[in-house]
């Protein structure tokens, strides 16, 4: 029993002999090493060997060099939150292929993280990078990474996202992306998560949720967008979504007219819980949920312009994007381009072309254009391939261009009005020039015939 006893002690004894200093080395439940709260600028150089759990959070570290951890294989939980680290070598966390958790939040001077940081990490399950100063993250960062389920992004300052990032990341389940900056939401941004359960991308800025974004999320359960920038999202965004039960979009500044009603249509079908949608615009509908609205009051379409104007104006008071955004993304539906009722989305001074009389617009319709050989069929495609689907690029650039005087005048973008309109050779004439002509042969009819019957007089 002595002997036992003495070879027991033995095996102890290098362990407790190598424990670092300011650290506590236990060996129960898991061989533990545990330095959080003490003070240290830098990674201890000599840790047990054995170790199962390394606790450092909470310190001074600034460096996670390569050879930190190198000794460690047999690590399975590393916790760093909580220090003013800057700069993870490549290769600091190489050869722990055992390791199941680690956590490097809350270290806000991390502004960037190196592609390769965590390669070889095959059996990592949870990843915390919350309150880290990200701006991005660097294309494969998580290549590789099979089994990560759990991963924390959120309160970064993550503007944009590659298309793939998280290809990899088949058993991903809980994805937190919460306060960044994200704008929008691409149509390859989650792809490959197929197994996401939880999603929240709440209190970021976005703008527009591209049309298959949500396209691999067929599993996902809880879907958080609330506090965002979104005006309008489509049913056939949300359709593939099958699985959904808790939906959070409250927060948003939604556009109750047509563009609404696909959305409308789909919370028709939706069983899970959401919260109010409520509506900004049209005013008559303001601060109503747009899924308690009868289908009668999404017809029509709001103005563009009072779109942009009021929703840019009470944003910018918020912080939250500049009025350079447009909200509407680049997707207008047909709805808000009937041929019936075009003027409704025309903006500015633009619109003043229905409000000339009559008189007026017969002599814009009787003005003769440049470039005359467009078709009406070319002309009206060229509308609707403009950012906000009724100008055209180029046309908008031009009108930037003119005097103010020429936009308020429609005749004066061919021609200043001050000038005679000239008269087309061609044989068939309009009636201004019938007109002209019928006019000048009357003038000499009166002034050639009493001179001839004068020089017959003087002969």
């Amino acid at each position: 029993g002595r002997l036992l006893f003495l070879v027991m002690w033995l095996n102890l004894l290098p362990q407790t002999d190598s424990c670092p200093a300011k650290c506590v080395c236990y060996s129960e439940p898991r061989p533990t090493v545990a330095c959080q709260q003490q003070g240290l600028f830098s990674i201890p150089t000599v840790i047990p060997v054995r170790s199962q759990r390394i606790f450092l959070q909470s310190n001074k570290l600034t460096v996670v060099r390569s050879t930190s951890f190198s000794s460690c294989h047999n690590l399975t939980v590393l916790w760093l939150y909580s220090n003013n680290i800057t700069y993870i070598e490549a290769g600091a966390f190489f050869g722990l292929e055992k390791l199941e958790e680690l956590d490097i939040g809350d270290n806000s001077n991390l502004r960037t993280i190196n592609p390769t940081a965590f390669r070889g990490l095959t059996k990592l399950h949870t990843l915390h990078l919350h309150r880290c100063g990200l701006s991005e993250l660097p294309v494969g960062v998580f290549r590789g990474m099979f089994s990560l389920q759990y991963l924390y992004l959120q309160d970064n300052n993550i503007s944009t996202l590659h298309d793939d990032t998280f290809v990899d990341l088949a058993n991903l389940t809980y994805l937190y992306l919460h306060n960044n900056k994200i704008k929008i939401v691409t149509d390859n941004m989650f792809r490959g998560v197929i197994n996401l359960d939880r999603l929240l991308l709440h209190q970021n800025q976005v703008i527009f949720v591209q049309p298959r974004a949500f396209s691999d999320l067929g599993k996902l359960k809880s879907l958080f967008l609330f506090f965002n920038n979104i005006t309008v999202l489509t049913g056939e965004t949300m359709d593939p979504l099958v699985s959904l039960q808790y939906l959070r979009l409250n927060g948003n500044q939604w556009i109750c007219d047509c563009r609404a009603r696909t959305l409308w249509d789909w919370f028709k079908r939706f069983k899970g819980s959401s919260s109010e949608l409520e509506c900004y615009v049209p005013e008559f509908l303001a601060g109503k949920d747009l899924k308690q609205l009868k289908s009668e009051e999404l017809e029509g379409c709001v103005e563009t312009s009072q779109i942009q104007t009021t929703l840019f104006n009470s944003k910018a008071q918020s912080g939250k994007f500049s009025s350079t955004e447009s909200p509407l993304g680049d997707n207008i539906p047909k709805c808000c381009l009937g041929d019936n009722d075009k003027s409704s989305i025309l903006s500015g001074k633009s619109r003043q072309i229905t409000n000339n009389p009559p008189k007026e617009k017969e002599n814009m319709s009787k003005t003769k254009y440049k470039q005359q050989e467009r078709t009406k069929n070319e002309t009206q495609n060229k509308q609707n391939d403009g950012p906000l689907g009724t100008l055209s690029n180029n046309l908008d650039k031009t009108l930037e261009n003119l005097n103010p005087e020429f936009i308020e005048n429609p005749e004066s973008s061919t021609a200043s009005n001050k000038k005679k309109k000239k008269c087309s050779r061609k044989t068939k004439l309009d009636s201004h020039c019938s007109k002209s002509q019928s006019s000048t042969l009357q003038v000499l009819h009166f002034l050639i015939i009493p001179m001839i019957w004068i020089s017959l007089a003087m002969s």
